[in-house]
C-alpha cells in the first residue's frame, strides 16, 4: 500500500501489520481495501509465491456489532472445517473450493489481536469467482439458492450446541419490535417526526405477522448461515454455478426458514436495498420460483414438512425484520448499519416495508410455488 493510501486510510498500517501475523502463502506484497460490506473492514492481501501470486482476504471484525469477535472466528472455523470433512468424504470434483480455508496465525489459533485490541482473521481468496448484489437471471438465483441449501445440508449433522450464539436474538422479531419502540420513545436525535408514519406502518405489519412468527417457535434448531444474501455466495466465472458460501459471521444455531426468508427478501427483488423510488421495489415471482427450487434441491432431506410449510411466509417475515432494524438504526443514529448518505437507513426501512407489501400481496402465488416445487417431502405437485 502506498504512503498516500496509508495517509488517507487510518487502518492501512494496522492491516499491513495484521497481515504479517498470519501464516499466508508467502510474504505479503500488497494490502488493499476489498469488497463493499457494511460491517467489517476488509482487505485483499497479495502474496508472492514460487507458483505465482496468491491472494487472501483479511478482515478486522467490527466489535461493536460482534461484542465477542473471537467467538465469531471460532464459529466460522468450526463450520468450515466440518464442511471440508463432509466434502472430502463426498469426493466430487471441484469440492475443494466449496468451503473457506482459514489461515492460522504465527502465534497459534486463527485470530490476531493487534496493539489497539482489534481482532483480525484471514482466509484464502477463492479465485475465478464473482458475486452479485442482485440476481441477473433466474438461473443465477437458483445457483445461489442451491449453494445455501447445500450449506445447510452439509452442516445438518453438526451439533448446533457446538457453536456460540454470536448475536443473541438475531432473528427475534418481537425483540426488534421492542427495540424500535424503545428507540422511538427516546428519539435521541429528534428524527422521529420525519418517520412517524413509517413507525405506525411497521407496528401494524408486526401485529398482523406475529402469529406466523410464533408458528416457527416449534421448528428444529439447526446450524444456519443467518445472513443468506445473494452476494454471500461466490459464483464460478466460467459456469455461473454457486461455488462457496461466504461471510460466516453469523453462523450459529437458528431456523432454516430464517435463512430462506433472508434469501427470498434479498434475491427475489432487483431493486437496491436502499431504493428511494419505491415503485421499483417489486417481488419477482419468477425469481422466487427459481430460489425455491434451487434451495430445496440443495437442502434435500434435512428440511421437514413443517419448515417447508412456512417457506411462503419466510420472505415477508424477513422483510419486516429488516424494516424494523433499519428504522431502529436510523432513530439511534446509524450505529449498526454503515451509511453513505443522510437518512440512508430510513430509505432502507421504507424499501423493505414496500417489499413486505409486495410479498404479502403475492402470498397465494408464492404458496403454490412452494407446494409445487420438487422437494424432500416426496411431492412434486
Amino acid at each position: 500500500m502506498s504512503a498516500a493510501s496509508r495517509a488517507s486510510d487510518p487502518l492501512a498500517a494496522r492491516a499491513e501489520a495484521a497481515a504479517q501475523a498470519f501464516r499466508l502463502a508467502g510474504p505479503p506484497r500488497a494490502v488493499e481495501r476489498f469488497g463493499s460490506g457494511h460491517i467489517h473492514d476488509t482487505f485483499a492481501v497479495r502474496c508472492e509465491t514460487p507458483d505465482g501470486v496468491k491472494r487472501h482476504v483479511l478482515q478486522r471484525i467490527n466489535a461493536r456489532v460482534f461484542p465477542e469477535p473471537l467467538r465469531v472466528v471460532e464459529n466460522a472455523v468450526c463450520v468450515s472445517e466440518h464442511l471440508r470433512r463432509r466434502l472430502t468424504a463426498r469426493g466430487r470434483a471441484g469440492d475443494a473450493r466449496r468451503a473457506l480455508v482459514w489461515c492460522a496465525t504465527r502465534a497459534g489459533g486463527f485470530a490476531h489481536r493487534d496493539a489497539e485490541g482489534g481482532i483480525w482473521r484471514a482466509c484464502e481468496l477463492i479465485e475465478g469467482t464473482f458475486t452479485r448484489d442482485v440476481a441477473e437471471t433466474p438461473a443465477q438465483a437458483s445457483a445461489v439458492a442451491r449453494a445455501f441449501g447445500e450449506f445447510l445440508e452439509l452442516a445438518s449433522d453438526l451439533d448446533p450446541g457446538s457453536l456460540a450464539e454470536v448475536i443473541p436474538g438475531f432473528h427475534d422479531l418481537a425483540g426488534y419490535a421492542r427495540r424500535l419502540e424503545a428507540a422511538a420513545s427516546r428519539d435521541p436525535l429528534g428524527r422521529l417526526r420525519e418517520c412517524a408514519a413509517d413507525l405506525a406502518a411497521l407496528r401494524a405489519a408486526w401485529a398482523e405477522l406475529a402469529p406466523a412468527r410464533n408458528a416457527a417457535a416449534g421448528l428444529p434448531r439447526r446450524v444456519v448461515h443467518a445472513d443468506c444474501k445473494i452476494n454471500n455466495v461466490l459464483l464460478d466465472v466460467a459456469s455461473g454455478e454457486g461455488v462457496c458460501v461466504i461471510d460466516l459471521d453469523t453462523v450459529m444455531p437458528g431456523l432454516l426458514v430464517d435463512d430462506f426468508g433472508q434469501l427470498a427478501r434479498s434475491a427475489a427483488c432487483a431493486a437496491a436495498e436502499d431504493e428511494r423510488e419505491l415503485s421499483r421495489v417489486r417481488f419477482d415471482l419468477t425469481l422466487f420460483d427459481a430460489l425455491t427450487r434451487g434451495f430445496l434441491e440443495g437442502c434435500g432431506g434435512p428440511i421437514t414438512p413443517a419448515e417447508r410449510g412456512l417457506l411462503p411466509l419466510a420472505g415477508p417475515l424477513s422483510a419486516l425484520e429488516h424494516a424494523l432494524r433499519f428504522l431502529t438504526d436510523h432513530l439511534e443514529g446509524d450505529v449498526y448499519f454503515r451509511v453513505h448518505r443522510p437518512a440512508q437507513n430510513l430509505d432502507r426501512a421504507r424499501a423493505q416495508h414496500r417489499l413486505l407489501g409486495e410479498m404479502r400481496a403475492a402470498l397465494p402465488q408464492a404458496t403454490e410455488i412452494v407446494r409445487a416445487a420438487p422437494g424432500p417431502t416426496g411431492r412434486t405437485g
